[in-house]
């Protein structure tokens, strides 16, 4: 009788469990405060076990578009289908430029694909991973517009946030004079001046010694390539994670520490909640570059009344549909 009865309480604690989720609840005692004390609010914490994982291997794909171009870093195959174990068709043994004509996806166990028109026959490169990209985004077609101006002032030394191409003409047609390595100071001379889709900046800049003057653009692959020095106490945003709006994703850190969702996107903003590793969310808007971050609103899935802006260093897109193999 007794061996029933526990088998009977352990189902009920189960059916309990399932109708609410996956998420239990445990109650615990409150103490009652002192008479004219005013207890603190709890810190929040949202748990939930219904957010799926991506399968393991396929990043986020890059943000490639079908139409657009990409470069293929020198060495790389082109393949049959969007697997390793396919056969070769091509070979590149240097850079090149291609048009990307398909993708991305997913072999469901390392890499995403994108199906590439180049140099040869035609085929399916692999992107490569955030430890190592094989693609990267093409140059812009002539003709494009022009993005915003980098915030750099005739006469200010700006600083080469990447290695840069130093032209004798403000365009991708000018010859290359040098290239002028990461962290190397610049006058600025003149500009900008925009064409094939660049603002470009006249400088003047000192490689191994020696003192070039020539044409640079302010920003490359959608990165910024060079900043005012008097700039360089603010925080400078990367570019930013590829999320959707609409799209979901999870919080994601391995440094054990819980990470903060605020009412609005910078650390001067009020705490709204603090996010245990792996809640699932739906992202509202964004991205928004403060302090150094990269911001997302987002709304808690398991609790669709909440919702704030989290920094997405802590993110980690939801891509199913990028996750399983074709």
């Amino acid at each position: 009788m007794l061996q029933r009865l526990l088998i009977l309480l352990t189902l009920t604690l189960i059916v309990g469990a399932l109708l609410t989720g996956g998420i239990i609840f445990a109650q615990v005692p409150t103490a009652t405060p002192p008479p004219g004390v005013t207890p603190l609010a709890p810190t929040v914490f949202y748990i939930t076990t219904l957010v799926p994982t991506p399968t393991p291997g396929c990043a986020a794909p890059l943000n490639l578009s079908i139409g657009g171009t990409a470069i293929v870093r020198a060495g790389m195959y082109v393949r049959t289908q969007p697997s390793e174990s396919s056969p070769f068709v091509n070979y590149y043994p240097d850079a090149v430029t291609v048009t990307v004509v398909g993708g991305p996806v997913c072999d469901g166990a390392r890499y995403n694909w994108w199906e590439i028109r180049g140099p040869g026959n035609d085929g399916w490169i692999a992107e490569g991973s955030p430890a190592g990209y094989f693609l990267r985004l093409g140059e812009p077609a002539p003709g494009t517009i022009c993005g915003e101006a980098a915030a750099l002032q005739v006469g200010s030394i700006a600083r080469l946030l990447r290695d840069v191409r130093v032209r004798d003409a403000a365009g991708l047609g000018g010859l290359v004079l040098t290239v002028a390595p990461t962290g190397a100071e610049a006058e600025v001379l003149d500009g900008p001046v925009c064409a094939d889709g660049y603002q470009w900046w006249r400088v003047r800049v000192n490689v191994l010694e020696l003192e070039y003057t020539g044409w640079i653009a302010d920003v490359g692959e959608g990165l910024p390539l060079v900043v005012d020095i008097e700039s360089l106490n603010q925080p400078v945003c990367d570019f930013p994670k590829v999320l959707s709006i609409g799209g979901r994703g999870y919080v994601d850190y391995d440094d054990g520490q819980p990470k903060n969702m605020r009412i609005g996107p910078g650390l001067g903003y009020e705490l709204v909640a603090t996010l245990l590793d792996g809640i699932g969310f739906e992202v509202l808007s964004g991205p928004v570059c403060a302090d150094g971050y990269n911001w997302w609103e987002i709304r808690i899935l398991s609790r669709p009344d909440v919702s704030g802006w989290l920094a997405d260093a802590w993110i980690t897109p939801l891509r199913l549909d990028k996750n399983r193999p074709a």
